[in-house]
């Protein structure tokens, strides 16, 4: 059969190429149709500029971008049990129109979820990852650096585990009043002269649990000095770079600060008695709680488009982000 698939055969370039797929998967895989792909668009749009390491170091390797996928099942593989002719699934799968996906990587999308819904899964599990690492308890204050996609989720997922203000910061009025929707008890300007006095108020001498989640290196040290003394520093938003002026005495050491990388690779391989908390069984709890109204990610969808305006679109996540925040290619269309 013939396919789709995006494809950057080097930096700045985004394509839709059609390659040939066989229609009976390899044993241990499914073939799987999408409906709906959402863009992860930190890693994606690294990848894309050519600035994560295996672009460095390899630029002639294309890049196959995508782990936001919902759609269903075409073709079970030999020896796979877990998954049967049309289910519907989300999971870890590139954007693609039809290719095979790791049953491992995967789960049944609920009734009273639908396709969009689904394929945002992917960015909830990576923005709970973080939320469990702190260990946030009831009535501690949260503060979140940054209200594009990933800062929404955290907003919301935050206050779902008990903090208490949940406090957002963007420069973006539009952000701003989204976070707002979405529960959290203040969304701020760091720009407007009042912030500093708003904060103080919201959180004496800081927040328990900061998440960076701007994915600039230049919100790194303001979200240190948001911190109290003992408080928990959470880098959500997949940083690139040095971060100018990083004071670890003043900023961390005297404060006690705890610093928690939350990239969507720490998250347990496999369950124990310490935490069961894989991606799948992460995955299983964004479902649940989109299929019973406690989280909102349509709201965060500002984008709906044909694969065919992939270039477009990576260009405009590069140079244009604030117009940009939720984005899925629906796969039913062609441009």
């Amino acid at each position: 059969m013939r396919a789709r698939r995006l494809v950057s055969i080097e930096p700045y370039r985004m394509d839709v190429e059609e390659y040939d797929l066989a229609e009976v998967p390899p044993a241990g895989q499914l073939l799987v149709e999408a409906r709906v792909t959402a863009v992860s668009a930190g890693t994606e749009v690294a990848n894309y500029r050519g600035i994560t390491r295996n672009r460095q170091t390899d630029p002639t390797r294309p890049y196959y971008p995508g782990y936001s996928f919902a759609g269903r099942v075409l073709a079970v593989g030999a020896g796979v049990t877990a998954f049967r002719l049309n289910d519907r699934i989300c999971g870890m799968v590139n954007h693609f129109s039809h290719g095979y996906a790791d049953p491992a990587r995967v789960c049944l999308i609920p009734e009273g979820v639908t396709d969009e819904q689904a394929a945002m899964s992917t960015l909830g599990i990576i923005v709970l990852n973080a939320v469990r690492k702190p260990g946030i308890q009831l009535g501690e204050s949260v503060a979140v650096v940054g209200a594009g996609l990933i800062g929404q989720f955290a907003v919301q997922l935050a206050r779902l585990s008990g903090g208490r203000p949940v406090v957002s910061l963007d420069f973006l009025g539009a952000r701003r009043e989204l976070a707002a929707r979405n529960r959290a008890d203040a969304a701020l300007d760091p720009n407007e002269p009042e912030t500093a006095s708003r904060l103080e108020s919201l959180a004496p001498g800081g927040f328990n649990v900061v998440f960076e989640a701007t994915g600039s290196n230049l919100a790194v040290n303001p979200a240190l000095k948001l911190a109290a003394r003992g408080g928990r520093v959470v880098l959500l938003g997949s940083t690139r770079g040095l971060v100018d002026g990083f004071d670890p005495y003043g900023d961390v050491h005297l404060k006690g600060l705890t610093v928690i990388g939350a990239h969507i690779t720490t998250h347990m391989e496999a369950a124990n008695l310490a935490s069961r908390w894989t991606p799948l069984a992460n995955r299983a709890v964004i479902l649940d709680l989109i299929k019973r109204g406690d989280l909102d990610v349509d709201s965060l969808i500002s984008h709906r488009v044909a694969p065919g305006e992939a270039a477009a679109v990576f260009d405009g996540l590069t140079h244009r982000q604030s117009e940009f925040l939720g984005v899925v290619f629906d796969w039913s269309r062609r441009s």
